[in-house]
This record gives C-alpha cells, sequence and structure tokens, in this order.
C-alpha cells in the first residue's frame, strides 16, 4: 500500500509508526489499538505522574492529591499485574514498542543481534502484533471493580 493510500488510525496515541504500520498490515484492529493506548496511558501516569490529554474531548475525574495518588497506584498495580500476566518478555516488548517509542528495526537490533535485519525486523514485528492480542485479552479479563 502506498504512502498516500495509508489512513493513519485516529485514535493511536504513540508517535512513532509501529502500532500504525501493525494496523495497516491488517495485524492488528481496533481492539489492539485500544489496549496499546490504555496501556501506554496508564505506563506513563504511572511512572511519571503525567496524564495526557484525551482526544475523545471527554473531561477526567476531578480530584484532590489523594484520588490522585490512589489513580496513579491503580494503574501501576495494573502495569503490573499485566507484566505477571503476560510475562516479563511480552512486558518488554511492550515498553520498547510503546513507552520507548522504538522501531521494529531497533527493536530488532537488541533482540537479535546476530540475525540478519530483515528476518530480525519480521519477528519482532509478529511478536508485537501478538502481544497486542494477549494485551486486549488481560484487560477483558480484569474483575470489573480493577479493570479502570
Amino acid at each position: 500500500m502506498s504512502d498516500a493510500g495509508k489512513v493513519r488510525h485516529p485514535s493511536i496515541a504513540v508517535r512513532l509508526h509501529t502500532v500504525q504500520s501493525l494496523y495497516d498490515a491488517q495485524d492488528i484492529g481496533d481492539e489492539e489499538i485500544d489496549a496499546a493506548n490504555r496501556w501506554y496511558r496508564e505506563y506513563v501516569f504511572a511512572m511519571t505522574g503525567v496524564v495526557e490529554h484525551r482526544r475523545d474531548g471527554r473531561e477526567r475525574e476531578k480530584g484532590d492529591v489523594h484520588t490522585w495518588m490512589l489513580g496513579r497506584g491503580r494503574c501501576s498495580a495494573r502495569i503490573s499485574q499485566i507484566r505477571d500476566r503476560l510475562g516479563l518478555c511480552a512486558h518488554l516488548r511492550l515498553e520498547m514498542m510503546l513507552a520507548r517509542e522504538m522501531s521494529f528495526s531497533a527493536i530488532a537490533r537488541m533482540i537479535y543481534p546476530d540475525v540478519s535485519e530483515g528476518r530480525a525486523r519480521m519477528k519482532v514485528s509478529a511478536q508485537c502484533a501478538l502481544v497486542l492480542e494477549q494485551l486486549v485479552h488481560a484487560y477483558a479479563t480484569f474483575p470489573s471493580h480493577v479493570s479502570r
């Protein structure tokens, strides 16, 4: 597909094109994009305390420092639960792809330094698509009092 024919998915939060390229290749769908965005927002909030503006126009809950810290703690707990459910390897791929916004080629160089670049990139791309599918399932199976 040429660049002119590609349409950027409106809800992708990350700036690099890893998630977009998986979407363009039809390796992932809207559910995976939503899960990636949610994981990214929760990770950033848990690690830095920063909340990005919502693109959908909805307002955030208002609160004080205590509710803010409770929310940050909940996000941190969810990130830890996802790491425990999916495993450290999946968590590292999510971190590299979403939080560090690394390209598939950069991730491939780190994980598969002795494999040809094209083959390593293809492996990483497939693994990242699978991890995003698993992330959708992980969020869907959280108890309702933990999910948001």
